[in-house]
């Protein structure tokens, strides 16, 4: 039994609340095929945040990651980070 299939009982009867996130490859091979387990989801597309997007959310992050990994990150590094990533 693959995982789609124990979770619809439980989302059918309103008993598990879960958030999935996929790639829409995935989704059409997996998710679309079942139409018993698409229709328990809502499909919410999310784009990719530009370059300038991408910055602000890694310096939002900054702080937290660097205490986590206990290093310093630099704001040439995120920038680059960034950059690099858009590539």
């Amino acid at each position: 039994m693959d995982a789609g299939n124990m979770l619809k009982p439980a989302l059918a009867r309103g008993e598990l609340h879960c958030i999935g996130a996929t790639t829409l490859d995935e989704y059409r091979k997996y998710i679309e095929k079942d139409a018993a387990l698409e229709r328990r989801f809502q499909k919410v597309l999310v784009d990719e945040p530009d370059v300038e997007s991408t910055i602000a959310i890694l310096r939002g992050l900054q702080e937290r990651y660097e205490i986590h990994h206990g290093v310093e990150i630099t704001d040439p590094a995120i920038v680059a980070a960034a950059e690099l990533s858009h590539r």
